[in-house]
């Protein structure tokens, strides 16, 4: 039995047989070591999470009989976090921390003193699809294209609306649980998070978020932290006094 593993699909779920592609195939049969008539479960943010029988196991395919409806897809707080790319390494780590975290969307953003000009969106989805996987959770945040946050703060209101932003600020003397922790934020629904990168940002940049109403600065503590260290740190205070750690 093999139920533990766990793997993303794009396939529509339902009783019926799926082929998985070959790098997953090559997964299951030399990492994983499942063998012919091994349950195991494959899901995504759609169908939710299903189990089936494994009914053929070759190097470059694997043939699942999908049986059984296991539980919906996972829902989270309509939180999105834009963030500034850093470098693959500390990328990677954000995206998987990200999707943990229970981030429902993810938005590259390039301001003022980003370093890092390229990103690879395919592994970030990457990424996105091993944290779920591994951790229990049975749908992914989705991946807005990447735009200048010059462009974002010219169209700020068309692109949140009746969403709340939280700006995280190092210069900001306003401690998270002061700025968030009142009953009108708990009852806001919709959020996003915004990250700069680790060189900050630009006067022109924070003086321009400062100025829009549906926008909340916060500090996040006395230390300098990294941008991927930034994001964990702003959502796990956010699930903490407004999102699903609350409940």
């Amino acid at each position: 039995m093999k139920e533990n593993i766990r793997v993303y699909v794009n396939d529509k779920l339902q009783k019926s047989k799926i082929t998985l592609n070959r790098k997953q195939s090559h997964y299951l049969k030399n990492v994983m070591r499942v063998s012919l008539n091994d349950r195991i479960c494959v899901f995504n943010e759609v169908d939710g999470e299903w189990t089936g029988v494994i009914r053929l196991l070759k190097k470059n395919c694997c043939e699942i009989l999908i049986d059984s409806f296991t539980r919906s897809s996972d829902s989270f707080y309509d939180v999105w976090l834009l963030f500034a790319p850093v470098k693959q390494a500390r990328l990677d780590y954000l995206a998987q921390k990200s999707c943990e975290m229970g981030v429902k969307k993810l938005w590259p953003i390039f301001t003022e003193y980003t370093q890092v000009k390229n990103i690879n969106i395919d592994r970030i989805r990457s990424n996105l699809i091993e944290a779920a996987e591994q951790c229990g959770l049975t749908s992914i945040p989705s991946i807005a294209d990447s735009k200048k946050f010059v462009h974002i703060l010219n169209d700020w209101d068309n692109i949140f609306d009746d969403r709340s932003v939280i700006f995280c600020d190092e210069r900001s003397s306003t401690k998270v649980f002061e700025a968030l922790n009142t009953e009108k934020n708990k009852e806001q629904k919709k959020w996003a998070i915004v990250i700069g990168p680790e060189g900050g940002f630009s006067d022109s940049e924070r003086s321009i978020i400062k100025e829009k109403n549906n926008s909340i600065g916060i500090s996040l503590g006395p230390r300098v932290l990294r941008s991927d260290t930034a994001v964990v740190a702003a959502l796990a205070a956010f699930q903490m006094i407004i999102g699903d750690w609350n409940n």
